[in-house]
């Protein structure tokens, strides 16, 4: 019994350190490092409850593998916006090609039927939003990141007349749209986002004439992109359109 009450102690003074550790790094109060920016979506509408984790990760070797310190965690508030000051150790200053600062964001808590979320299931991943942050060289280093998250909308396509010649033959659609970082000029899509997609061998023709609804951005220009593999032979087709809120929308291509 006397044991087991060493242990709990023991417990609740590791999870207290750790917690400590972290409480000074949250709240530091000179010579802070800040990372900040927004998120948002169509018409400049907040995206509130984005999770945004900062760790640190040293390599230590094969045998040791890899510590992990976790810097701050936050979230996006309901104006869209996130900020957060925290302490850079001596030991994490400066270039180490073994060590580094991540911040991971994770929009999976936001409404799958309202946004695009970086993982859109069935679809494949549409975007990454994770980004590694420079070396850090000063303490009172400002890192600024806005984010584009589209709203979601639908559109139909019909892909018609596919009579496959070679089992490996396809059909398909993609769609790619903004999405995520602002990076100042997109040129294949003429916005200030990123590039994201969604497809990837999910939205492909089953039979002969295939009706299939996919998912695309709302009040924005997006590119539809129908796929084939025709006796072997792969070829792709690049359709730019916007699409309005509440659209009708329904395209029809043949194989």
């Amino acid at each position: 019994m006397k044991h087991k009450f060493i242990i709990g102690i023991l417990i609740l003074l590791i999870i207290s350190c750790k917690k400590t550790e972290l409480e000074k790094r949250q709240n530091c109060g000179s010579n802070c490092t800040i990372v900040k920016g927004r998120f948002f979506s169509s018409n400049n509408e907040p995206v509130a409850g984005v999770k945004i984790t900062c760790t640190y990760s040293i390599y230590k070797g094969w045998l040791s593998g890899t510590e992990v310190r976790e810097v701050f965690k936050t979230e996006t508030d309901k104006d869209g916006n996130f900020y957060q000051s925290f302490y850079v150790k001596d030991d994490e200053l400066g270039y180490n090609r073994q060590a580094g600062f991540e911040v991971e964001i994770d929009d999976s808590p936001l409404d799958g039927n309202k946004y695009i979320r970086s993982n859109n299931p069935p679809s494949s991943v549409t975007n990454v939003l994770t980004f590694l942050i420079d070396p850090i060289n000063r303490r009172d280093t400002v890192m600024e990141r806005n984010y584009f998250i589209p709203n979601k909308a639908f559109i139909k396509v019909n892909l018609n007349n596919f009579n496959p010649i070679k089992s490996d033959d396809y059909f398909e659609v993609e769609t790619l749209y903004p999405f995520g970082q602002n990076v100042g000029y997109n040129k294949f899509l003429d916005s200030p986002y990123a590039t994201g997609s969604n497809g990837w061998g999910t939205f492909r023709a089953s039979g002969l004439n295939s009706l299939i609804s996919v998912y695309v951005a709302e009040n924005e220009k997006n590119i539809v992109r129908i796929k084939k593999r025709k006796n072997s032979i792969n070829s792709y087709e690049d359709i730019p359109i916007f699409i309005p809120k509440n659209n009708n929308i329904e395209l029809t291509y043949n194989y």
